[in-house]
């Protein structure tokens, strides 16, 4: 026989979104950052959580000049709110298995290069399952990153994972970094540039926070050089369309290049830079059923689903640095 629930007695306590905006300001230690994450007012979020205050009866933070500290009433809300939504996310994922994985929501942010595969993987995927619904995030490699720290999707698409952020990964596919330029410019014919021959050439760059940027940072660290200046594009999609007309070389990963008949590979010394595809979630995320079936299916067939054989021949193409041959 189930327990009878005192209704009345949850009123009083306030409602699951006064909960719900609570945890977002004790997650993220400030009202600001909390009414940026929700998509509310600052004083929305301040009246919601007066109100849940005012409903328990005693004051949940304090703030001691700009610092915003829990009291012990807030940390005991705190953590009955984490049970509470561990509840209710234990409860939609039985739900989802009992409907057979035929609807449910896949919340999956990649950085903006991965888009140029993901689609031959996720695609497929969304006409097996129809039922099921994708929110689908494009970020940088900055921004991907703040929403692993939020905890605000199930998987993610990175080049080369954060090592402060506790995930479980997946490598999955190489990503060589090569140097492009219009066939126009006058490198372009070379069948061998030196690194130095390309100091005096206008770089067009992804901005810092980007995977690119990342890794081609890390590379230059290594082997004790200085990052070239240049021209800061925050899009992928722009570079191309700049350097194709001729207004500098850039160093990209190859994916970008696929369709890109107008530029071509400068066969550069220390290029390509070899990194890797990695698919990741959060160690301490209990993955929904959904989530956890589009990580089998990527796995399992995504050699078969991404154009493998293309990949194979432009990853040959930039290692021998013979791209256009």
């Amino acid at each position: 026989m189930s327990k009878e629930i005192d209704t009345r007695g949850l009123t009083k306590l306030g409602t699951l979104r006064q909960l719900e905006i609570f945890m977002s300001i004790a997650r993220q230690g400030s009202i600001g950052r909390a009414a940026q994450e929700l998509h509310l007012s600052q004083p929305s979020v301040s009246m919601q959580v007066r109100k849940l205050s005012e409903a328990i009866g005693l004051p949940l933070y304090e703030l001691m000049g700009k610092k915003l500290n829990l009291t012990d009433a807030g940390r005991e809300v705190q953590a009955a709110g984490e049970e509470i939504f561990g509840s209710i996310e234990s409860l939609k994922n039985r739900l989802d298995e009992m409907k057979g994985l035929q609807q449910g929501v896949l919340r999956i942010a990649v950085v903006s290069t991965a888009k140029y595969f993901l689609y031959h993987v996720l695609g497929p995927f969304c006409d097996e399952f129809p039922g099921v619904e994708v929110e689908f995030k494009v970020g940088n490699r900055q921004e991907i990153i703040a929403r692993m720290a939020a905890n605000l999707d199930d998987l993610y698409i990175v080049g080369e994972p954060p090592e402060d952020i506790d995930l479980v990964t997946h490598p999955f596919l190489p990503n060589p970094i090569v140097v492009v330029a219009s066939k126009k410019h006058d490198l372009a014919k070379r069948k061998a540039v030196s690194w130095d021959e390309l100091l005096d050439q206008r770089f067009l760059l992804r901005e810092e926070g980007s995977g690119t940027r990342y890794c081609l940072e890390q590379h230059f660290d290594q082997i004790n050089r200085a990052m070239p200046r240049g021209m800061t594009i925050q899009s992928n999609e722009a570079i191309k369309y700049a350097v194709m007309a001729n207004m500098g070389v850039s160093m990209l990963s190859a994916y970008v290049l696929f369709d890109a008949k107008e530029m071509t590979q400068l066969p550069v010394e220390g290029f390509p830079i070899m990194s890797q595809w990695h698919i990741a979630h959060l160690r301490q995320k209990q993955l929904a059923p959904v989530a956890q079936r589009f990580l089998s299916y990527m796995l399992e067939h995504g050699p078969q689903l991404l154009p493998m054989a293309r990949i194979q021949d432009n990853i040959s193409a930039a290692k021998s640095g013979r791209w256009n041959s």
